[in-house]
């Protein structure tokens, strides 16, 4: 169960370097086909934290295409993580943790944004067994290894604005933010794949997948953990299938879904990649992160993708 408390540091009195605590927050806006995010990665351990915020309105595949780019590293790592101010002008505020949240932006090149995020559910602890019917103490079986030792997803509302390099645009969408904490080690990660999407406050899903890209068709994807939001109502997931189809090499360009849960209900998405780019979320690796256009019935949504390929793994194997 996640509580307030697990919005603040968790920092072990033993503190490795590797430790590391992470969130991720992104919005979409439909109209522009415009895509911003923030991720942190707070290593306590030596005393700085990482900021990598983004936008992106297109499908590239050479990060100078971005819309914008401010990644930051090393900077000096703040004394809280639910209240605080970074030096790349990045401020976040926990206003009812764990659910809700400020965050206020002021960066170069007349870009900035101020986004009120309201949490529409409780954190989904993919370790806890009254929420996620495949919850294990073991992080062999988190879909990422010990760098989700400690997880949750949640699907959020968020409202405000965005002003990217001089246009303001309007932000009213439902996404999906995460948090971890525990070791995670820049070499040997594991491949994974982190999908969402977002329909409504009330209509969502999130999941969690391992991922062996040298597999075909469905055998890529083995499922993790998730669940979706139906009417409201959380329901935590016990299987999965995932066929993403491929364009030009390993990147995707849309995805067939089938989600089941432990009453035996099952619920199909079907997607398009509509902006892309190749991710550097750690020196050691090759993201694909990608935001799709969602189908389920005649319901449209969106969400993003993430497939994590780590370099010291698969580089000179002849993935592209």
């Amino acid at each position: 169960m996640i509580t307030a408390r697990d919005v603040e540091f968790h920092t072990p009195a033993d503190v490795a370097y590797d430790w590391a605590e992470t969130t991720w927050l992104s919005i979409h806006i439909p109209e522009a086909n415009l895509t911003v995010w923030t991720y942190l990665v707070a290593r306590s351990g030596l005393g700085v934290m990482v900021c990598d915020i983004e936008a992106i309105d297109r499908i590239q595949r050479y990060t100078v295409q971005s819309r914008y780019f401010d990644f930051r590293q090393h900077m000096p790592l703040p004394a809280r993580f639910d209240d605080f101010t970074l030096i790349n002008g990045l401020s976040l505020k926990a206003v009812n943790a764990p659910r809700d949240y400020r965050i206020d932006y002021t960066g170069s090149d007349d870009t900035a944004f101020h986004w009120d995020v309201r949490g529409v559910m409780e954190p989904f602890d993919i370790h806890d067994p009254a929420m996620d019917p495949l919850a294990s103490t073991d992080p062999n079986l988190s879909g990422f290894g010990q760098s989700y030792a400690n997880h949750y997803d949640m699907t959020v509302h968020v409202t405000g604005t965005a002003r990217i390099r001089g246009t303001t645009y309007p932000v009213d969408c439902v996404t999906t933010m995460d948090h971890s904490w525990g070791p995670r080690n820049e070499s040997g990660m594991r491949a994974m794949g982190w999908i969402n999407g977002n329909f409504d406050t009330d209509h969502a899903f999130s999941t969690i997948w391992t991922l062996d890209p040298f597999a075909t068709g469905e055998a890529q994807f083995g499922f993790a953990h998730g669940y979706v939001l139906v009417d409201g109502e959380v329901r935590g997931l016990n299987g999965g299938r995932l066929l993403a189809l491929r364009g030009d090499g390993v990147f995707p360009v849309g995805y067939d879904m089938l989600l089941t849960d432990p009453a035996g209900r099952e619920y199909r998405f079907t997607g398009t990649v509509v902006n892309q780019t190749p991710w550097a979320c750690y020196s050691n690796t090759m993201a694909i992160n990608s935001t799709v256009r969602w189908n389920s019935g005649a319901r449209v949504g969106h969400g993003l993708a993430q497939e994590n390929r780590p370099l010291d793994s698969y580089s000179g194997r002849g993935l592209m």
